[in-house]
């Protein structure tokens, strides 16, 4: 995928909020914004999005709340199937970022650091 380069200019209260939500979820700022703006203009993720889907998009899920026996992963609360966005097995040592809902299944994907 050929990517472009931009500069976007953020208010310092703004830019300051953005660094702390991408390092909870450890992410870059870059990747908070792709994901972001993608989103935004994604017309089909408006048309089939769930509340449900938009509260658990991008939670990073510990490994403690992931089953692997079981194949179940615990978000906010409540249990969800899952598959994993490279179709590997889980890595118990590492946190997983939740990238996809559709039903009561999840995509996750491990977070690199």
């Amino acid at each position: 995928m050929e990517t472009k380069m931009t500069t976007i200019r953020f208010p310092e209260d703004l830019y300051q909020r953005l660094k702390q939500v991408a390092a909870k979820k450890h992410l870059s700022i870059n990747q908070m914004v792709v994901e972001s703006v993608q989103q935004a203009v994604d017309e089909t993720a408006v048309s089939n999005s769930t509340m449900e889907s938009r509260l658990i998009l991008n939670e990073v899920v510990p490994p403690a709340k992931i089953f692997a026996d079981s194949g179940l992963v615990l978000v906010n609360g409540i249990y969800y199937r899952y598959l994993t966005s490279d179709n590997q097995p889980i890595q118990p040592e590492i946190p997983y970022l939740v990238v996809e809902a559709v039903g009561n299944i999840l995509t996750i994907k491990p977070i690199q650091k």
